[in-house]
């Protein structure tokens, strides 16, 4: 074995070069070394350990060193084009159609993994344009050269920052293993992962009944007599006959609009000192579930 890689430090060494300062037999001792196979520089490298500065030197150093290798690829460089994709390209110091040179590229989320993840394989130009970083973030890339059997070293690693995708909300389509539409939330928010909030199932009905009680008529330009005078009702005398009126208005709004989707079974106005309320008992057309929901409206004092 020549090479031995410190898991601790994440260095890696030659043995026939070390030096005091290296500690080989602590490494030993304490457990954190490692064995590379095959035992070579390229793939102490492709594991993620780094060149021991007092036996191996730089990365520069190797290059010149690793007679078995071949030149490597130089000048990596990238942009995040947006909607999880990203774009590389590179140079090399060969005519590589002449040659047939190839090339592997490498991603990760970890600067001390680049070889996580294997994005192209064989790459036969020298760009790519990569997809499937839709979580975006932090994002590392590295690209080797291949020749038959041979092998150069990694380019520098390359750091990019991806943006997120911001996840579009698809009106009228199935919520995930539930089968119920999904829609806008409601109110009108920002998720803690920067998407629009969407909701589904009886939370998107009842944003939708809250929505229609508290629309004015004439509120919504292309549709001004989309709505209900719940919200009037505050300044207008308590009594019996508004009630009754209320509740009418309220039960022929909702069925008018949301007719497809619930059966009012009741509808029931209120007030109780500083608030007025409305009862509104339901049924799902969709699974058949009676449901219930109450909206109150402060009083002004």
């Amino acid at each position: 074995m020549r090479y031995l890689g410190n898991t601790k430090s994440n260095e890696f060494h030659d043995l026939t070069r070390q030096k005091s300062q290296c500690q080989i037999s602590r490494i030993q001792s304490s457990h954190h070394d490692k064995a590379f196979t095959p035992d070579t520089v390229v793939q102490a490298i492709r594991e993620g350990f780094e060149p021991c500065a007092y036996c191996l030197g730089t990365f520069a150093n190797l290059s010149l060193e690793a007679g078995g290798t071949m030149p490597s690829a130089a000048d990596l460089r990238g942009e995040d084009l947006g909607g999880g994709e990203v774009s590389l390209r590179w140079t090399h110091p060969d005519d590589i159609v002449t040659r047939g040179i190839r090339f592997d590229v490498y991603s990760s989320p970890a600067p001390l993994e680049p070889f996580r993840t294997l994005r192209l394989s064989q790459h036969a130009t020298l760009a790519a344009r990569l997809s499937g970083f839709s979580d975006g973030g932090d994002v590392y890339f590295t690209v080797v050269a291949r020749l038959g059997g041979l092998q150069s070293l990694p380019t520098p690693i390359l750091h990019l920052f991806v943006q997120p995708v911001q996840a579009l909300v698809e009106v009228g389509a199935s919520a995930p293993g539930t089968g119920a539409p999904t829609g806008l939330g409601f109110p009108f928010r920002i998720d803690g992962l920067g998407r629009v909030s969407a909701q589904g199932g009886d939370p998107l009905l009842r944003g939708k009944i809250l929505q229609l009680l508290l629309t004015a008529p004439g509120e919504r330009v292309n549709l001004p007599e989309y709505g209900t005078r719940l919200r009037d009702l505050v300044f207008d005398p308590n009594n019996d006959v508004l009630a009754a009126t209320t509740e009418f208005t309220v039960a022929r709004a909702l069925r008018r609009y949301l007719g497809e989707e619930i059966h009012v079974d009741r509808v029931q106005v209120g007030s109780s000192g500083s608030e007025l309320s409305v009862d509104i008992v339901y049924m799902r057309k969709s699974d058949l579930r009676t449901e219930q929901l109450r909206v109150g409206i402060p009083l002004p004092g």
